[in-house]
Order: structure tokens, then C-alpha cells, then sequence
């Protein structure tokens, strides 16, 4: 049972310039990478993120296609919500890698739905202070790294 949304002023960290890069691969692109920054003052576990979607160009990226790393290890979206010791810190990104062909070079909107469970603000029995981290902005494809 969630109760209370709190939404912080710090949406330009979510989706910072340079965010978005292409994958790619000797025979072209293969996907995408998006950093995405804590909309929080303090870091979290990636098991309180409730829910989570993301669109490129209004297009849902479907949830099978997102991969998570963090510190080296991937996990998909149905892994998170057992990722306990996976603390997302705010001065270090959560990547989400995308394979499914790659974007075309330019402008893309993408928008994140991000909402978390913040375990520093138990309301009562099931009751949890939840945390609206979502963003949108339009952002430049970058080189692949």
C-alpha cells in the first residue's frame, strides 16, 4: 500500500546532457545506454524501485529489452525488485542498457518513469513515502564510449 508521493526539485539530475549514447558493434549499432541520476538527497537500494519505464520518441521500450548495471553487474527489470544489497548512490548513475537496433543519430525525447520506495519513511504497517523520480528532456545520441 503506497501513501504519499514526495517530488524533489532535482529533475535535471535525473537526465543529464549527454545521458544517451549509442552501442554499437563492428557491423553497426545495437542499442543504446541511458545514465540516469537519484531524483534524492541520499542513496538507495535498487530493490525500492517500484516501477520503472522508459520511451524514446514516445515509443515504450519494452520491459525485456532493459538491462541494469550497476558496479559491474546486470540485472534486468524483474531482478530488481531482489536487488537488496545494490545501493544506488546519488553521485554515481544507473546505467540502463537497450538492445534493439540502435537510434537513429540526432534528437530524442526520452522520458523516464521512476518511482521508488523510500525505506527511511515507513508511514505504518505496508505504508511506505514513495518518491517521484520521473523526467523527461530531449537529449543528443552520443558516440559510442
Amino acid at each position: 500500500m503506497t501513501t504519499t508521493y514526495l517530488k524533489l526539485p532535482y529533475v535535471d539530475s535525473v537526465l543529464r546532457p549527454g545521458a544517451l549514447r549509442a552501442v554499437v558493434l563492428a557491423r553497426g549499432p545495437v542499442g543504446f545506454t541511458l545514465d540516469i541520476g537519484l531524483n534524492y538527497y541520499r542513496g538507495l537500494p535498487l530493490s525500492t524501485i517500484e516501477r520503472f519505464e522508459l520511451t524514446v520518441d514516445g515509443e515504450r521500450i519494452a520491459d525485456h529489452l532493459l538491462l541494469f548495471e550497476h558496479d559491474r553487474t546486470l540485472l534486468p527489470l524483474s531482478a530488481l525488485a531482489q536487488a537488496f544489497t545494490e545501493f544506488w548512490s546519488v553521485k554515481k548513475p544507473l546505467r540502463v542498457r537497450v538492445y534493439q537496433g540502435g537510434l537513429a543519430s540526432g534528437d530524442h525525447e526520452v522520458g523516464v518513469t521512476l518511482v521508488l520506495r523510500s525505506p527511511y519513511m515507513r508511514l505504518g504497517p505496508g505504508a511506505w513515502g514513495m518518491i517521484d523520480g520521473s523526467a523527461s528532456r530531449t537529449l543528443t545520441l552520443q558516440e559510442a564510449e
